[in-house]
């Protein structure tokens, strides 16, 4: 038997707005972060595929 369709929910109106607004907003931050801050992202990054990369390997599903 089929399953029905879920509806999907579309933004409008002043919801919509803010929405975008905010969405600009933190891409301007990002494209315009020091780079102290390009920094801490790329070492936050680089810890947190180091914990991935551990959690495979027990997992027995590491690089291939």
């Amino acid at each position: 038997m089929a399953l029905p369709i879920a509806s999907i929910p579309v933004l409008t109106g002043e919801v919509a707005q803010r929405f975008e607004a905010e969405a600009q907003a933190n891409y301007e931050w990002y494209m315009n972060r020091s780079e102290e801050e390009k920094k801490a992202d790329e070492a936050i990054l680089e810890e947190k595929f180091a914990e991935m990369y551990r959690m495979l390997s027990k997992a027995h599903l590491g690089r291939r």
